[in-house]
């Protein structure tokens, strides 16, 4: 393994699973590789890193070899603390064109995701019956800047290293060099993620380079169109049927710091979470993928539960990061999804509650059959029932979220049987968030994630990985 690889897979190991930002040597990152005592732990903040930051996207984070007056209008960026009074009002896409997203949510959350996203409709007739680039949903300059591409950076291969079997997809990205942070600049990440390979769709492996507009280096103004972002058919898709076509975004401090990428003006913010909470085609599209769920119920920011390692403006953790990392602190961080918001209409409703931390509902009792659903925002989490049969006590464990779990919805058919007087216990330590619903039995009800029928175009571990050296055989 050469010296950089071994230094990118130690910072991934220590930064994304271990939460470690590391400050030694590339000489002891080498030596330190064999000692990684949690490399078996599947860690999809991890694993996202290592896509976004992987051999190829490393090229862009190398200084391209421009002219004096190039770097030394660079050297002009504004400091990162200007963004936190100074909010850009040009979100990088169009909010009429996503139908889903989540923000950042930081290594203080149940299950950290060093990137925020937002997600694409794989029906919508608009993407159907594209024929050129400029059809497809534009990408926008969020600040001026100056663009960095490297050469690969449309055939981006993102390897899924830690799934059973791996995978990989093929992505295309770019950063955009916003501001400073004393010698080291900041770039805005755009990284487009169709979840498509196109050598294996009859389209050449340079598809994606049509789609990128801009050169490196080249200084773009706020509001410019950057690219587009190609959205496939079903029919298209690779890998696994939870992915959704998307776009992963945050801001990076050369080398390898990943902050909430929270430039974006309270109304942009508030349109974002408005669309995360309450995805356009609903939980029951058929582009859902499981990923849609680190939104859910969560209040407005860019950065949620984030630490101060993860926060741009300081080094104070926040749990809810959308101004300057100061006001922030005032603002309420609880995450909830209400009963009526669950699955069941709210005609359908027998009984329901919601709230946070360690409870106990005493005495429910509901006459007649039923069924239930449960979310629980994170992990750890356990629900009991427990009722009373001929003068005895019997509990039964409902479900449980384990630690690092994120947001979970649980469908349970009636499993007490005739009776109708019951208790429930929830354990919530971290006050996450919870919320249950009883509905009759003939309530209708469809799962996320259930309503895509179209298997994926290569299963896992078709065709074998252009980047073998990636992959846990």
């Amino acid at each position: 393994m050469s010296v950089y690889l071994a230094y990118e897979s130690y910072y991934v190991f220590m930064k994304k699973k271990c939460y470690i930002r590391s400050k030694i040597s590339i000489m002891l990152v080498v030596l330190s590789v064999s000692l990684a005592a949690c490399s078996n732990e599947k860690s999809d903040q991890a694993t996202t890193l290592t896509n976004r930051l992987n051999s190829s996207q490393a090229e862009s984070t190398q200084q391209p070899k421009e002219s004096k007056e190039v770097l030394q209008k660079e050297q002009s960026l504004p400091n990162i603390n200007y963004f936190a009074k100074n909010k850009s009002d040009r979100f990088f896409i169009d909010f009429e064109d996503i139908i889903a997203g989540h923000p950042y949510v930081g290594v203080r959350s149940p299950r950290p995701h060093n990137d925020a996203q937002v997600y694409f409709s794989n029906t919508d007739q608009r993407w159907i019956d594209a024929k050129k680039p400029s059809d497809y949903p534009p990408i926008y300059a969020v600040a001026d800047g100056y663009v960095a591409l490297p050469q690969s950076s449309f055939y981006n291969v993102v390897d899924h290293s830690n799934a059973d079997p791996p995978w990989w997809h093929v992505a295309y990205n770019f950063t955009l060099r916003i501001a400073k942070d004393g010698n080291s600049y900041i770039e805005f990440l755009y990284q487009m993620e169709p979840y498509m390979i196109p050598d294996i769709t009859g389209k050449p492996k340079d598809f994606y380079k049509q789609f990128i507009l801009v050169t490196d280096g080249q200084y773009v103004k706020k509001g410019d169109i950057l690219a587009y972002m190609y959205v496939p058919s079903f029919s298209e898709m690779t890998g696994s049927k939870g992915a959704s076509s998307h776009i992963a975004f945050s801001l990076i401090k050369q080398p390898r710091t990943v902050y909430a990428p929270a430039i974006f003006s309270e109304e942009v913010v508030a349109k974002f979470g408005e669309i995360y909470r309450h995805p356009k085609e609903g939980w029951e599209s058929k582009s859902f993928g499981f990923d849609w769920n680190r939104g859910r119920g969560l209040p407005n920011g860019m950065g949620w539960m984030v630490s101060g390692e993860e926060n741009p403006f300081g080094d104070n953790p926040l749990d809810v990061l959308l101004f300057d990392g100061i006001k922030d602190a005032e603002l309420d961080s609880k995450a909830m999804v209400y009963p009526q918001d669950l699955g069941f209409k709210s005609a359908n409703l027998l009984y329901s509650q919601y709230g946070w931390g360690d409870t106990i509902i005493e005495n429910i009792k509901i006459e007649e059959d039923w069924q239930l659903l449960f979310a629980g925002i994170g992990g750890p989490m356990k629900v009991v029932f427990k009722l009373e049969e001929n003068g005895q006590y019997r509990e039964s464990k409902v479900l449980e979220l384990r630690p690092g779990q994120n947001f979970n919805l649980t469908h349970k058919n009636n499993f007490l049987g005739n009776a109708s007087k019951f208790s429930i216990l929830i354990t919530d330590p971290n006050n996450w968030g919870w919320s249950l619903a009883f509905a009759n039995k003939e309530a209708a009800f469809i799962a996320p994630g259930s309503t895509k029928d179209i298997p994926p175009q290569c299963p896992p571990g078709c065709p074998p990985s252009p980047n073998p050296y990636k992959l846990n055989r």
